[in-house]
């Protein structure tokens, strides 16, 4: 118990103050004081000056959850090493055999010992650094009111900013493993005792409590204004509270928590740590009130909207790359450009990132209509006359790509001489085939590749939430509902920014939920949305379906046309099944993450998951 403690408490003061984080880094406005260490910083000298009390609660800031691949002081290189979660669905499979994706998930070799391991799964309860962040947003609150340089409007505002931090942590683990140790105040290394697992509701409630307090604290801005974003772009506002909130309650009221029966069986779906005890249709009811208080505050306030500035293409990735946008909720901001962040093309370079022919065939076509390999027309030239966001998810044969055309198309192995591979397939200087970025025959072109030079040194962040998943939570949350008819503007919201069109009417409530689902992969692919969704709706059929590759070839043309014009031809290569494709080889207890064993043994209250017992 004595570790875990130290843990909670190990945040040394001194290292509130010293800890360097520049504009080049999570870049939170202004460079952070810096002051060497000494042996008299105590928490009086901390909140002695606003200067000092601020960057206690810019460092909790910086632990916010950030799925980049990159090693620095707030991430101890944990998570999936190199692996993305997109890699646990059907939108992606990774072929770097080292990651953890490959040695934790799809061997099936993954429990609760592994989490116990430096690295290789998806949340790590004890090193992501979700906690120190929780230590940290308490310090701050329980002390900024003896701040005597800082005012009281600012300190409420910083307060509410700080209970939105708490609440974002909780949110992020509520996912992964239900519910969990209610941490209301700062713990010390002398309490007399941690606190032990509370049950989902408890823990349900606790992230609305600290959302409602922030919500309706009224120094908290619904935006940062236009005086504020140069030095605050990033900063929580009432929108991000009220964007988790529709969050937190459609993911609680889905089927993995919200049924009549849990999904696993085991002490902790005793007391009712994985499941409600029972289904609500309240739940939903809850979420899409939260989806009606956001956008009628949006209504009012204004300020927020989808990305809609360029051409639909470049909207889309504006929306999702482009800091301090009208669409950005939760902005994390731990690296300022790409060059500070190998670690996202060492991935994919190295075949984390592999798009599946499966997600490939989930985007319609421009006219908003299903695309289909037996239609004559689509499959002639799969490329041409899509949806706009798959040519900035997935990089396409003829799609602009540096200074000219992506040449992508692998080299027929039977007919060489007519089917030669692209030049961006094996040549040595340009290959995007570097240790395995084409695996599957596709290759992932979201936050990784460039049109025209445009992602060497760019500004980034991680999209944790943005204002297209609310548009579509809220759709999804009123057709649960039975308001079906009432979440057609909202889908339609999505599909339009692109020139999708409106979604065809008359579909019954889970034709709706199906077409809100595919949107939502179709959104989100390498946001980190579609594993959440998979699990939250318990979809089994999705998570054992065999994946299949996308192997493209292209027959050569005479010279002096374009080359682009050559007949294509495809292969489906079936992709190697993971652990849970296999016959036999599923079971619902993979919803939830194990706690490492190691805490459960420590006997403080922290009952294993359902399954890794």
């Amino acid at each position: 118990m004595k570790s875990l403690k130290r843990y909670f408490h190990g945040l040394m003061l001194i290292a509130l103050l010293t800890t360097t984080i520049s504009c080049e880094d999570f870049a939170l406005g202004e460079k952070f004081l810096q002051k060497p260490p000494s042996s008299d910083v105590t928490i009086d000298t901390i909140f002695s000056t606003a200067e000092y009390a601020r960057r206690v609660l810019w460092n909790s800031y910086g632990y916010l959850p950030y799925s980049f691949n990159a090693s620095n002081q707030y991430t101890n290189s944990v998570g999936l090493w190199y692996g993305i979660l997109e890699g646990l669905t059907d939108l992606c499979n990774s072929s770097l055999t080292w990651d953890g994706v490959n040695i934790n998930y799809y061997n099936g070799s993954y429990n609760a010992g592994s989490e116990d391991k430096a690295n290789g799964t998806k949340y790590k309860f004890t090193a992501r650094n979700g906690w120190k962040s929780i230590r940290m947003a308490w310090v701050f609150i329980e002390n900024v009111d003896r701040v005597p340089d800082m005012g009281a409007d600012e300190k409420s505002r910083l307060k509410a900013e700080a209970k939105i931090v708490i609440a974002t942590q909780y949110a992020e683990m509520l996912r992964h493993y239900g519910a969990l140790p209610i941490v209301d105040h700062a713990i010390e290394a002398d309490d007399a005792q941690l606190p032990r697992r509370g049950t989902l509701q408890e823990t349900v409630d606790f992230i609305i409590r600290m959302l409602d307090e922030a919500i309706a604290c009224k120094e908290l801005p619904w935006a940062v204004t236009e005086e504020e974003s140069d030095n605050w772009s990033g900063r929580l506002t009432r929108a991000s509270a009220m964007g988790l909130k529709v969050r937190v309650r459609l993911f609680v009221a889905s089927p993995l928590f919200n049924s009549d029966a849990p999904y696993y069986d085991g002490e902790a779906s005793t007391k009712l740590m994985t499941w409600f005890g029972g289904y609500d249709a309240k739940r939903w009811e809850d979420a899409a009130n939260a989806g009606k208080e956001f956008f009628d505050e949006m209504k009012k306030e204004g300020f927020y909207g989808l990305v809609k500035e360029a051409e639909p293409r470049m909207a889309f990735r504006d929306a999702y790359y482009k800091r301090g946008t009208t669409e950005s909720l939760i902005s994390v901001r731990r690296h300022y450009r790409t060059n500070n962040i190998g670690g996202i093309m060492q991935g994919a370079r190295w075949g984390a990132w592999g798009p599946t022919k499966e997600y490939f065939d989930m985007f319609p076509m421009a006219d908003g209509s299903d695309f289909d390999w037996n239609n004559p027309e689509h499959s002639k030239n799969p490329f041409i006359n899509r949806d706009p966001r798959l040519s900035e998810t997935i990089l396409l044969d003829g799609d602009i790509f540096g200074s000219g055309k992506a040449d992508v198309c692998r080299a027929k192995s039977d007919d060489k001489k007519n089917y030669p591979a692209g030049i961006h397939y094996n040549n040595k200087t340009v290959s995007l085939d570097d240790k395995g970025l084409t695996t599957n025959g596709i290759t992932a072109r979201k936050f990784l590749l460039d049109r025209q030079g445009e992602w060497k040194n760019r500004v980034i962040q991680w999209p944790l939430l943005r204002l297209a998943e609310v548009y579509l939570s809220y759709a999804e949350a009123l057709n649960e509902c039975n308001r079906t008819a009432e979440a057609y503007p909202y889908i339609n919201a999505v599909r339009n920014r692109v020139n999708l069109g409106d979604l065809k009417t008359g579909l019954d409530k889970k034709e709706f939920r199906e077409a809100v689902l595919r949107e939502r992969a179709c959104e989100f692919g390498y946001e980190e949305v579609r594993f959440y969704d998979l699990i939250r709706w318990k979809r089994e059929a999705d998570f054992t379906k065999r994946l299949h590759g996308l192997y493209i070839y292209r027959h050569v043309v005479p010279e002096g046309t374009d080359k682009f014009a050559g007949e294509y031809k495809f292969d489906f290569p079936q992709l190697t099944a993971r652990a849970w494709q296999k016959a036999g080889g599923f079971t619902p207890k993979w919803y939830l993450s194990a706690f490492p064993a190691t805490e459960i043994n420590k006997g403080y209250g922290l009952v294993q998951n359902p399954g890794w017992e």
